[in-house]
């Protein structure tokens, strides 16, 4: 294997693991809507469940798109003893990622906590719903004010 095989196989790994993370947040979310569903609340968030599904929901077809254009496929996805373990095929290889299911939850949550920061950004600047860059843009505006 080359240097440039490994580095798509970790790329590629690194895009199943957040294909996993985004399928696991859209179950999650709509999963927590039918328990909160169940509770007279003053409010209703009904919204929120559904919005954070559906984005989430796109993120994974996207991911599972671009997986597939790169040769590699989802075969099977289950819990055992405390992990989540995937089996997918890659360039004709069957593989394992062992995962570890509370990071994974850990992981969601902070996917969850992006969405919400992403909802409070003004709508103005397409580019701006991305935290990096509007961080990036608020480092150069700072850097501006300076000289």
């Amino acid at each position: 294997m080359t240097k440039r095989d490994g580095q798509a196989a970790e790329g590629e790994q690194e895009l199943l693991r957040l294909y996993i993370l985004f399928g696991l947040l859209f179950r999650a979310a709509m999963a927590d809507w039918g328990r909160v569903r169940q509770v007279p609340l003053k409010l209703s968030y009904h919204w929120f469940f559904e919005e954070l599904s559906r984005w989430a929901e796109r993120q994974h077809h996207r991911l599972r798109r671009h997986l597939r254009q790169r040769g590699c496929v989802l075969l099977s996805a289950r819990r055992e003893r405390g992990v989540y373990v995937v089996q997918y095929r890659q360039r004709g290889y069957v593989r394992e990622a062992v995962y570890s299911i509370e990071v994974l939850r850990a992981e969601c949550q902070e996917l969850a906590r992006l969405w919400i920061m992403r909802q409070q950004v003004p709508r103005q600047d397409p580019g701006a719903m991305v935290p990096e860059r509007h961080a990036r843009r608020i480092g150069r505006e700072e850097g501006e004010k300076a000289t």
